[in-house]
């Protein structure tokens, strides 16, 4: 009988994580063209172009070591940081419920809480019906010339958890497949999909503008979905901010469910702005301070 050998990624010494990946991967991000990565033997930081910005990851061996090694790390890669790369760097944690140790590490460095996200996956895109639209909308292909309206409802429909023009252009790019949705020859709204691997398709974003998630973002996301299972996918994710209420709700109507969740924080990339944000912590600091008699 033969004998298969399995080859095993040895373990990293470094199990303290802003997320968790697997050697191989960080690998593979560490060998990613203009990545930044600076390690000593307690610990290790490394800076990603993805998805249009700037992604930081980091590893030590525990607590401790980040305390003393955390702060002279960025320092050797924050001349990599600049606006000609991208809009802000990202950085994401996943499993690190307590995060009041780490919080004044972050804020020497000014990265900032930004907002929640939640990866959802729906198991079963067969279960999916053929999805049907109001009257007077109907979904098509996107074009080259929709893009400045898709980038216009994608900046409305998430504001301020919008993730910027370099991710905007960046999901163009990967997007295998667009759609638009039409009402009363408007677009009223988009889907990007990205590409099917193993069974898997990624929904990269849905947009609705104009207040009309209720009505239309579910059926937007339906077609999405849908048609990455004519793709022969067997289960689709998409990654959606809490905040947004609407999508939690149409990602479950759409039987999509809790896969992973996380938080991000964010660095600017423009130092005049983050200088104008600490002058605007200190101020506020002191008025907590001083500001009642009492």
């Amino acid at each position: 009988m033969n004998q298969q050998h399995r080859v095993i990624e040895p373990a990293s010494p470094f199990s303290l994580r802003n997320m968790p990946v697997r050697p191989r991967a960080w690998q593979a991000l560490v060998d990613t063209e203009g990545a930044t990565h600076v390690s000593n033997e307690d610990g290790e930081m490394l800076l990603v172009p993805e998805q249009g910005q700037l992604r930081l990851y980091w590893a030590f061996v525990d607590i401790e070591a980040m305390r003393l090694s955390f702060a002279d790390m960025f320092a050797a890669i924050r001349d990599d940081i600049r606006a000609d790369r991208a809009d802000y760097v990202a950085m994401d944690l996943v499993g690190l419920p307590d995060r009041d140790w780490l919080n004044p590490l972050l804020r020497e460095v000014d990265l900032e809480f930004f907002a929640e996200w939640m990866e959802m996956t729906q198991p079963d895109l067969s279960t999916l019906a053929v999805p049907e639209f109001p009257d007077g909308a109907k979904m098509r292909r996107a074009q080259d010339a929709d893009v400045e309206r898709m980038r216009a409802i994608y900046e409305e429909a998430y504001g301020r958890l919008a993730d910027g023009e370099g991710a905007f252009d960046a999901m163009v790019a990967d997007a295998e497949w667009g759609g638009v949705l039409e009402a009363d020859g408007e677009i009223v709204g988009f889907a990007l999909n990205g590409g099917v691997e193993r069974g898997e398709g990624r929904v990269l974003t849905v947009a609705v503008a104009g207040g009309r998630w209720v009505d239309l973002g579910k059926s937007l996301l339906q077609a999405a979905a849908y048609q990455l299972g004519s793709r022969e996918a067997l289960q689709a994710t998409i990654k959606v901010r809490p905040d947004i209420t609407q999508t939690l709700r149409m990602c479950s109507d759409l039987g999509f469910r809790h896969a992973r969740a996380g938080v991000e924080y964010r660095r600017d990339v423009d130092e005049a702005a983050i200088a104008a944000a600490r002058d605007a912590r200190r101020i506020a600091g002191v008025k907590a301070r001083f500001g009642n008699w009492r």
